[in-house]
């Protein structure tokens, strides 16, 4: 497997995916909400001013890469940037 810099191919496939995901205005700024408070739909619904269904799949597609953790209070989930990730990400673009 090829390595840049240190950083192997499939870490470098994964990081750009998840650059990707953070390229949409809509789900960085669901990162930017969550940065320093839990939030569950329904207020992010409200913060962003779009659809339940919209927030629903930002909120998905950032689950299925790592980019949000989320934990369970009665009915409600509560979604929080997983600060892990982002750090990765940091530390590999200003090596």
């Amino acid at each position: 497997m090829v390595t840049y810099e240190g950083v192997s191919e499939r870490e470098l496939l994964e990081k750009a995916e998840l650059l990707k995901v953070l390229g949409h205005p809509e789900r960085l700024a669901i990162v930017l909400l969550t940065l320093y408070r839990e939030m569950c739909v329904k207020d992010l619904v409200e913060a962003l001013g779009i659809s339940q269904p919209k927030v629903s799949q930002h909120v998905g597609l950032m689950k299925e890469v790592g980019l949000l953790t989320f934990r369970k209070e009665g009915t409600r989930v509560l979604y929080r940037v997983n600060n892990e990730v982002i750090k990765e990400i940091v530390e590999l673009l200003f090596r």
